[in-house]
């Protein structure tokens, strides 16, 4: 309880100077260096032998690419800041693995520390959940990478296709319950349209904006008409005081 009012009292002008300038500023140097990095193995295989794809092909599998992507792009940082913060979303998009292990390590450090997404402190909370969650993702990829090949070798082929089917599909139910948690009431929403989204099998480049915005939309109605209904009970309450007041 300390730590959290520590962290509320937190200067604003030096929070933005002292921490999120420099988030910034070294944010964007690593990830630029980083798309740098992404460019350089097929620069050395056309400097140092001449390999290079027609432009046909890379127009194609760029057109491919960008039909599925571009939806991410868009909507992923609009969803995922809001509980990453600036340093948290600079480290997330670099290292990945946002959705399944970033963004769930960061929701349970704020929720552990008591603290809110959106406010300075939930975003120094997230920063250290997520900088700690990509060093031992570090040590387990290691390990993983020395170890699990071995290790899967002698699962039964029942076990390997259900970590293969069931996997992804128990982390995001997770995190789903996680924030359902925290808002009950936006919680229907959201399922019926996912839900929809995969009933009637749309496309990924449609499922995403409608589920997202559509969630955000459905909330936003639900947030207004609880403060409407809070409103005119506080509204009531007051005029039946008055009375009991006036009466006496």
């Amino acid at each position: 309880m300390q730590a959290h009012h520590k962290l509320q009292a937190i200067c604003p002008r030096e929070y933005a100077e002292e921490f999120s300038r420099p988030v910034h500023k070294i944010g964007m140097i690593t990830c630029g260096l980083a798309v740098l990095a992404n460019l350089l193995p097929p620069a050395w295989l056309y400097l140092q032998y001449g390999v290079l794809p027609p432009s046909a092909a890379i127009a194609k599998g760029m057109g491919l690419a960008l039909t599925y992507a571009v939806p991410f792009f868009i909507i992923e940082p609009i969803i995922y800041y809001p509980i990453l913060g600036d340093a948290g979303t600079y480290m997330s998009f670099l290292t990945g693995n946002i959705s399944n292990m970033r963004l769930p390590c960061a929701a349970v450090a704020q929720t552990v520390a008591g603290v809110k997404e959106g406010t300075r402190e939930g975003e120094l909370i997230a920063t250290v959940g997520i900088a700690l969650s990509i060093w031992l993702s570090i040590f387990a990829v290691l390990v993983g990478a020395l170890a699990t090949g071995w290790f899967v070798q002698f699962f039964s082929p029942w076990l390997q296709d259900a970590f293969k089917s069931y996997l992804l599909p128990a982390t995001w139910g997770a995190v789903f319950g996680l924030f359902a948690l925290r808002g009950l009431r936006y919680a229907p929403a959201a399922l019926v349209l996912a839900l929809s989204a995969i009933l009637l099998k749309w496309p990924p480049s449609i499922a995403i904006p409608i589920t997202v915005f559509g969630t955000i939309i459905f909330g936003r109605v639900i947030y207004n008409c609880s403060a409407g209904n809070a409103r005119d009970t506080d509204r009531q309450g007051n005029a039946s005081n008055l009375d009991k007041n006036g009466r006496e």
